[in-house]
């Protein structure tokens, strides 16, 4: 149908249409046509003027976390080709309106704009100045941003209709959202819902359309447009938080992908990862940043101290919760380092923080250091004396684990951007700073001096020496929350393209059966990556999964012994090629977290600090780094084969 009515086009006209469809996002449905039929004839007309602008209610931050919630927000995105004029524009909120004033700015195309209760609140837990408020208060009014005339919208936590209306009042946008029953014009069936399946609470999140893989968004007026959407594996169950990024698009929506010259030293702990990071952080000359999960190595905090004492910027970011609270040994070491003019912050509540403020991420998961601006560490292991022991005479033993270093211009950019965003204390309230005094921040009790470090005896450690390889190389860089779910890209999309011929070696600390609720399964819950392994297998792949014996919980539903069990089970069920062990081939566990892929001739190695859990991935800051390198492949493949032979269950 669209060529017969191209055919009645001349052709001058049809070829300007033609490139002007090809090169720009697909017109949306207005809100009150959304139950048009879908195979209703595509027609192209002949347009003389610009389109209508689409102005989408596309984010609304309706239950804050923060007591008073001053952050309550609403985001609009002008999706259109043409500028929007918002002077006259109305937000209806449950029963309230508010209006933008002649004087508000227009609104670029394919830009977008949050408009929040009160700005300064707003600038603290999102980290960015929003484009109008509308509870103004003389108190906390911001004189640089824009107020809307007219009622605060009321947001109601439990549930509620937010309209869009535009200058004449017609309904152009439309979000039911929570527990509502009401019905509502330019919206169709059952409310949005955030994702809170398993210990994912609603307190916090921020309501958001989903984010399709051209960076559009969906507009068919209904809760399938949304993130909470349980039905879309691809680009639903997702959740989205005050000061998180990747959404509204920016450069961390999507992994990094990059070819360039580079070295890649891979160290293989615990008998290989002490000299080579050691040697790395001692080498620092002008600055050193780092993004830890926990930090307990007196030998590294005082190479850490040393840099400090001859005018190298430390910086330091740990998570301010781990299970278990911060140990006395950490209190030590950040002791030492900030001593000697490091400065050390943790992700939590500052204490001067309003009451009820939840850090951007559950845990600050991840393990990485950038030396000088020129080398990046990325790895699985925490700074302890169980993941990286002094070398020693005998066999050193202790936790399996890897780091990649590398000199890659574009992987130390993407970490450089992500540790100033995540290291922001002027932008948020969620990193407190190290205190002496603090009680729980600050220093160990007085008198404290580090135990001595443990031993784990073993019979062999074959891996001390790194492997080194340089040339060129392809990289990926992988974060969560931002990219790490996508089904499209990064290590998943390398597991989705094997098939016969191809291999996937996984390590794991652990890597849960299924997601969502202790009552769900495989099935309704899936763990993406697993059921993507698992189908590799079924097309033929081999496969291979290790994981830790040392800390699981065989009673714990989400165990490593039951994904082994499922595993193997599916496999003698269906005749694949694929094999689950547990074990502890080191001595202190297999803490490690790395993948290889070898497809379609290519051989990647995965390492990073990602766990195979719904929170790594959709809550806690993690990085995983990715390189299409073969010597790096082969040396981290026979380190899963030495170890794969070690273990029998």
């Amino acid at each position: 149908m669209i060529f017969l009515c191209l055919a009645r086009i001349r052709l001058g006209l049809a070829l300007i249409l033609a490139l002007a469809v090809l090169g720009m996002i697909p017109a949306q449905p207005h809100p009150l046509n959304a139950q048009a039929s879908p195979n209703a004839p595509l027609y192209l007309p002949v347009v003389v003027a610009p389109p209508p602008g689409s102005l989408l209610i596309a984010a609304a931050h309706v239950d804050s976390a923060l007591s008073g919630e001053a952050d309550e927000a609403i985001l609009l995105w002008n999706t259109s080709r043409r500028t929007v004029d918002l002077a006259g524009w109305q937000l209806f909120a449950n029963g309230r309106t508010a209006r933008f004033p002649a004087s508000t700015p227009p609104l670029a195309p394919q830009n977008w704009l949050w408009c929040t209760a009160q700005a300064a609140a707003f600038r603290m837990t999102f980290g960015t100045a929003p484009g109008c408020e509308w509870n103004v208060d003389p108190t906390s009014d911001d004189p640089a941003v824009p107020n809307l005339e007219g009622a605060a919208p009321r947001l109601t936590n439990t549930g509620g209709v937010i309209h869009l209306l535009d200058p004449a009042g017609q309904v152009m946008d439309t979000l039911v959202y929570g527990g509502t029953s009401a019905s509502a014009p330019g919206w169709s069936g059952a409310p949005a819902q955030v994702y809170t399946r398993g210990a994912l609470a609603a307190e916090g999140q921020i309501y958001h359309r989903k984010l399709l893989a051209d960076g559009r968004v969906p507009d068919q007026n209904s809760a399938l447009d949304w993130a909470g959407d349980l039905g879309d594996l691809a680009a639903g169950r997702r959740i989205l938080r005050p000061g998180q990024l990747g959404y509204p698009p920016d450069e961390l929506t999507r992994p990094l992908h990059a070819l360039t010259d580079a070295t890649v030293t891979l160290a293989v702990g615990p008998e290989g990862l002490y000299a080579p990071l050691a040697g790395a952080l001692a080498a620092a000359t002008t600055a050193l940043d780092l993004s830890l999960y926990t930090f307990e190595h007196p030998d590294l905090a005082g190479l850490l101290a040393q840099a400090a004492q001859r005018g190298v910027r430390v910086r330091l970011l740990l998570e301010g919760a781990p299970p278990g609270g911060v140990t006395d040994l950490q209190r030590w070491c950040v002791q030492q380092v900030a001593a000697a003019g490091g400065d050390v912050r943790y992700l939590a509540a500052q204490d001067n923080a309003p009451r009820g403020l939840q850090p951007r991420y559950r845990y600050a998961h991840a393990k990485y250091a950038l030396v000088d601006g020129r080398l990046a560490l990325v790895g699985t292991e925490n700074f302890s004396w169980d993941s990286m022991p002094a070398p020693a005479a005998e066999p050193v033993g202790g936790r399996r684990g890897v780091y990649l270093l590398t000199d890659a211009a574009p992987v130390v950019e993407r970490l450089a951007r992500l540790f100033a965003a995540d290291w922001s204390p002027d932008r948020f309230w969620d990193l407190q700073p190290y205190m002496p005094g603090h009680p729980r921040y600050g220093d160990p009790p007085s008198g404290y001096m580090p135990p001595t470090a443990p031993v784990y005896r073993v019979d062999a450690a074959p891996f001390t020496q790194p492997v080194v390889a340089s040339g060129p190389a392809r990289f990926m860089l992988v974060s969560a929350p931002e990219n790490a779910v996508l089904l499209d890209d990064g290590l998943h999309a390398l597991i989705q393209r094997a098939g016969a011929g191809d291999a996937i070696h996984l390590v794991q600390l652990y890597e849960h059966k299924y997601w969502g609720s202790i009552d769900g399964n495989p099935i309704s819950d899936p763990n993406p990556r697993l059921q993507m392994t698992i189908n590799a297998a079924r097309r033929g792949a081999t496969m291979r999964v290790l994981l830790d014996s040392y800390f699981d919980r065989e009673d714990d539903f989400r165990s490593n012994q039951a994904t082994v069990d499922y595993l193997n089970a599916l496999a003698a069920a269906e005749g694949l090629d694929l094999e689950a062990r547990l074990g502890d081939p080191t001595g202190g566990g297999i803490h490690a977290k790395y993948a290889l892929v070898q497809v379609d001739g290519e051989t990647w190695s995965a390492v990073g600090s990602l766990n195979g859990g719904e929170v790594s991935y959709k809550l806690n800051r993690e990085v995983v780094l990715m390189v299409n390198q073969p010597l790096v492949y082969d040396h981290l493949l026979e380190v899963f084969l030495h170890d794969w032979a070690r273990v029998t269950r």
